[in-house]
Parts: C-alpha cells; sequence; structure tokens
C-alpha cells in the first residue's frame, strides 16, 4: 500500500497529514515530520510511545519529530486519524 494524505480538524484548523502504511502500523507524517506511529489492536487504535517507535523501519525521508513541527495529538485527533484511515482501507 502507498501513502496517502488525510484532513484532520486540530485546534479549529485543517491540517493534513501524510499516512504510511508498514507491516504493522501506520507512520503519521506531517510537514515532513513523523508525529507518532498508530497501530491496530482489535478493535482500538492506539499511538504508539517514542521508546516504542523502531526508528529504523521509519521512512527515511522522515524522522520523529523534534525540529519544530510538533503537533499533540489528543484523542479527538486519534479518532480522526483512525476513522479516515479505516476509510481509506474500505
Amino acid at each position: 500500500m502507498t501513502a496517502f494524505n488525510i484532513e484532520i480538524n486540530h485546534n479549529d484548523q485543517a491540517i493534513i497529514l501524510t499516512i504510511i502504511p508498514k507491516d504493522d502500523y501506520f507512520q503519521i507524517v506531517y510537514l515532513e515530520d513523523t508525529l507518532g506511529v498508530i497501530k491496530k489492536q482489535e478493535s482500538d487504535w492506539i499511538l504508539l510511545k517514542a521508546e516504542e517507535i523502531d526508528t529504523e523501519g521509519l521512512a527515511a525521508d522522515h524522522k520523529l519529530a523534534g525540529n519544530g513541527h510538533h503537533l499533540s495529538l489528543g484523542v479527538a485527533e486519534i479518532n480522526q486519524i483512525s476513522g479516515a484511515i479505516e476509510n481509506h482501507l474500505q
């Protein structure tokens, strides 16, 4: 599967995220930086913590966020992202 873009609402602003499918998770990229990794476990979606992410498996062009393009992803954003991924997979 190839990468795809989704639009979510964050702090009352529409932002575009790139979703990069991997073997068993999806990499969330914003402005060239990886914000995190989301994974489906049974019927729930979880955002993996930085220490749980295998950085060697991340797309080479996208490093874990740390150089200014950080967004805090809360429950509302994770729900939007997971819903968009599920819609894309259908």
